[in-house]
């Protein structure tokens, strides 16, 4: 039985909980046109899924695998639909104060 060394335990979480998660995603800029398009492409996947569905016998492992990807493709494109609908926030509506504080003296 090996006992556990308190100070390489302590190094390493502080390494694993210092990693910034952020930083290391990159985003990519996606215009309305694209989400549509995105929107379609899932609206023929989850009709063919449809299709499928109502081919596959009945209880079977197929037909609740297929249940559950309609089901989850029909709750993205209800949140592709709300995002939509959604009006981007406009910066220039509420202009912020230009000064915070009072200058130093």
């Amino acid at each position: 039985m090996r006992l556990a060394d308190p100070i390489r335990e302590q190094s390493s979480v502080l390494v694993a909980s210092h990693t910034p998660q952020f930083e290391t995603q990159s985003t990519t800029d996606v215009t309305a046109q694209d989400v549509r398009t995105m929107m379609l492409y899932l609206r023929k996947a989850r009709d063919r899924a449809i299709d499928i569905r109502d081919r596959a016998p009945a209880g079977s492992y197929l037909e609740g695998v297929l249940k559950r990807t309609i089901d989850g493709i029909t709750l993205e494109l209800s949140q592709l639909d709300y995002l939509l609908a959604c009006k981007p926030a406009d910066a220039s509506s509420d202009p912020a104060p230009k000064r915070r504080m009072r200058p130093a003296i």
